[in-house]
């Protein structure tokens, strides 16, 4: 439809002004007609939430909404106008544009930037908030982290896939997000490949935000689409973007459903196994490499036998010669077998390939694409994109020409660009930045190699030996695999990685095995801070080997114990709960210092696991006897758990019980509390209402003990009846009810029970 298409303009273009011109009339601020309703394309809010704190459940339904509309076709967010009856109230919570992305980037990430603007700004200071939110390039987005819990339930969970619906936001969770996303075909995402689905396997793009370079994204979408090109070769330095421009065009030809299937391979030195950290030569150090992924991301893996020579022509006649493919391959200058650049030169129709070297590899039937610098218009888009990406927000103030003079100082090289940007704390030290970078006559391959000298060096001990461990591994990896291979506490790690994330050397992303987010390096940096460990003798043997006992879980000295930690730390198994199970083994067998350690591993996982908090709480209470401990992990299991149910239920009645022993001035009210929200949930349940009603005449409530224990006087159980006698006769002795005091004092003359005494006011002296 025509407006359709329209907003799709107004959106990618982040246009304000014209989303406002097509949606309000101004004078008075109201919707246009057509628009007194909600859409796939837009939300009305009333209030937009205050950036303090108490306000956090507001901003991730917010988020909610944004990833809703980012993970289908875009949308805008606007604050201002009440949905009952869609009038103009304005918004009263005054922020910008920074603040309102600060507040969603713990579910969101650093993947895209929502546009926000205060307009129609009212004589009392009311506003329109609009929020516009980008498409997805390709494959869907999912929540990053989990919301605060409201009454024992959160909105949104680390994994989560929200999708617009009409105009509603529809929150997946769990395996239900992959079959929606494969029902819908919709690109998934995990921590290797960006697109990983059946037939399409493209690796994730080293950029948060790409820039179109017209000359040569030209050139390459041509050699791409041109019957007279079987492969277009990008050649240049590291970091002039060669990587970027390769995926940015198997990503279009995906997006254009130009290809049967895509493959894509890129080289590493170093990987995971089964075995745990082994070095192996790079993935395509060998035809066999290759065909095993073409067959593999296509099905065909019967074509696999026989040796390489019959594999490869096999792979030809069935797979590339039948189907429209396309091969991408990157790094291939670190491909040593000859073999590999036969088999790519004699690619049949209708199969093309993009491969990206240093220099020039391929050459029958190849279309050579040299990548230089960034034309200066382009790079100093690329110098404010980088910059809101690390929040550098102070690049903003400079005027066109220093933003050129600071892209000109970095050759005007992508990488050199954004490694300036993270370094940087205000204008005038970039300004200083810039020209110490010229007074350097630096260039090419040498001024990258510089420049990485100078951020490398402002790195403490610690950043530069996280930094070498995710080099080692060249893969991406949980922060509690990295701390191991530095030798350095998990916290430590986690704010060291947030650092350098603003440097732009960390790159971190959502991995569905192990329900967390991973961290990598770009390939250049990788390259370089391996460079570095190669200088320290035995330093790489060290952290394999460090990595290795880790992952093969050589500290566990059960088999079975042992298996079940691999699986989780390969990510193999729900972590949170396969940690609580290693801990509960652990505990059967009396080895409360190793139950221990996997019961706080597991809450370093997911802090939110109501299980863990659970299993936790009772082993403080029945094994350490640590009472406050027990009490502490007893209310975090609470707020975190169910909303109803038995489950809910033991949490409560547990921590009543453990409250009324604990020695503290409310102990009493405090277990009441605790012990009448579990009955709720299980009214029957003897035990907790005897307890209750003993916290209530603890405080003298004698009539909410009364209708708590009024049940149990006539209880099936001799033993229940026994105990609560006593408890009614002071009920009713205190309220003054002689009927009540004469039925109990009956029934506990005929039933044998010794009645309580009176209390007695004992004075001192």
């Amino acid at each position: 439809m025509e407006w359709q298409q329209k907003f799709d303009k107004l959106i990618a273009n982040r246009d304000i002004k014209g989303i406002l011109d097509l949606m309000f009339s101004r004078s008075p601020v109201t919707p246009r007609y057509g628009f007194f309703k909600e859409d796939e394309y837009w939300d009305y809010k009333e209030e937009i939430p205050a950036v303090a704190k108490g306000h956090e459940a507001e901003w991730a339904s917010i988020a909610a909404d944004v990833l809703a509309f980012h993970n289908v076709k875009g949308g805008i967010l606007i604050f201002g106008i009440r949905n009952k009856d869609f009038n103009f109230v304005g918004c009263s919570n005054v922020l910008d544009q920074k603040p309102f992305n600060d507040k969603l980037r713990r579910y969101i990430g650093d993947r895209f930037w929502v546009s926000f603007s205060r307009e129609f700004i009212q004589y009392n200071q009311r506003y329109l908030g609009v929020a516009v939110v980008p498409a997805r390039s390709h494959a869907t987005l999912r929540a990053m982290a989990d919301s605060p819990a409201t009454d024992g339930k959160r909105y949104l969970k680390t994994g989560d896939l929200c999708i617009r619906e009409g105009d509603e936001t529809r929150v997946i969770r769990g395996s239900a997000a992959v079959e929606y996303e494969s029902a819908h075909h919709i690109g998934g995402s995990s921590s290797a490949y960006f697109i990983n689905e059946p037939n399409f396997r493209i690796i994730r793009p080293d950029y948060r935000s790409f820039v179109l370079r017209d000359t040569i994204c030209h050139t390459l979408d041509k050699a791409v689409l041109s019957d007279r090109t079987y492969v277009a070769s990008l050649t240049g330095i590291g970091g002039v973007g060669k990587t970027a421009l390769a995926v940015w065009a198997t990503l279009r030809a995906y997006d254009r459903k130009q290809f049967d299937f895509i493959v894509s391979l890129t080289a590493k030195d170093r990987a995971l196994t089964s075995a745990g950290i082994v070095p192996f030569t790079p993935t395509l150090s060998s035809l066999s490499d290759l065909l095993r992924e073409i067959c593999d991301v296509t099905g065909f893996g019967e074509l696999l036998e026989g040796d390489p020579k019959t594999q490869a022509a096999a792979v030809q006649k069935t797979i590339l010669a039948q189907f429209r493919g396309l091969l991408l391959v990157d790094n291939l200058e670190t491909v040593d077998d000859p073999r590999i650049i036969d088999f790519l030169e004699a690619l049949p129709l209708p199969t093309k390939a993009i491969v990206t070297s240093r220099r020039a590899r391929v050459r029958v039937a190849a279309q050579p694409i040299d990548v230089g610098p960034f034309e200066p218009n382009e790079a100093i888009q690329f110098l404010d994109e980088a910059a809101k990406t690390v929040r550098k927000f102070f690049f903003n103030g400079l005027a066109h020409a220093e933003k050129l003079r600071i892209a000109d100082s970095c050759d005007r090289i992508p990488l050199v660009i954004e490694w300036f940007v993270g370094r940087l704390r205000d204008a005038q030290k970039a300004l200083q930045e810039a020209d110490a970078l010229v007074s350097q006559s630096k260039h090419g391959d040498e001024l990258v190699e510089f420049s990485f000298r100078r951020v490398y060096s402002d790195l403490t001990d610690r950043q530069q030996n996280v930094l070498k461990v995710l080099s080692l591994i060249g893969r991406p990896l949980p922060v509690e695999a990295i701390a191991t291979g530095a030798a350095l506490p998990i916290h430590t790690v986690a704010d060291e990685l947030e650092e350098m994330k603003d440097y732009s050397l960390v790159e971190r992303q959502y991995d569905v095995s192990y329900r967390d987010i991973v961290h990598s390096l770009l390939p250049v940096t990788n390259t370089f801070v391996y460079r570095e460990i190669t200088k320290t003798y035995g330093y790489e043997s060290t952290v394999r080997k460090r990595l290795n006992d880790w992952y093969q879980a050589k500290e566990i000295v059960d088999p079975a114990q042992r298996i079940l930690v691999q699986q989780v730390r390969r990510g193999e198994r729900n972590p949170e709960l396969a940690l609580l199970e290693v801990a509960n083994n652990f505990l059967a067998n009396h080895d409360l210092a190793n139950a221990e350690q996997y019961y706080k591993l597991g809450l370093e996982r997911n802090p939110t696991s109501w299980q863990i908090h659970l299993a936790t709480a009772i082993f403080y209470e029945e094994q350490t006897h640590e009472t406050a401990m027990a009490l502490r992990h007893y209310l975090l299991a609470a707020e975190h758990g169910p909303r109803q149910g038995p489950e809910r239920a033991r949490i409560y009645k547990r921590y009543g019980m453990l409250m009324r022993q604990s020695g503290t001035s409310t102990a009493y009210r405090d277990a009441a509390k605790a012990l009448s929200v579990a009955l709720v949930e299980t009214p029957n349940d003897a035990f907790c209402r005897h307890a209750l009603g003993d916290c209530y005449v603890k405080v003298s409530a004698f009539q909410p003990a009364l209708e708590a224990l009024a049940p149990l006087e006539s209880h099936s159980s001799k033993e229940t009846r026994a105990i609560t006698y006593p408890l009614l006769e002071q009920c009713f002795r205190e309220m003054n009810d002689p009927l009540g005091l004469a039925r109990i004092r009956q029934k506990m003359e005929q039933e044998k029970v010794i009645p309580r005494q009176p209390r007695q006011l004992r004075l001192k002296g």
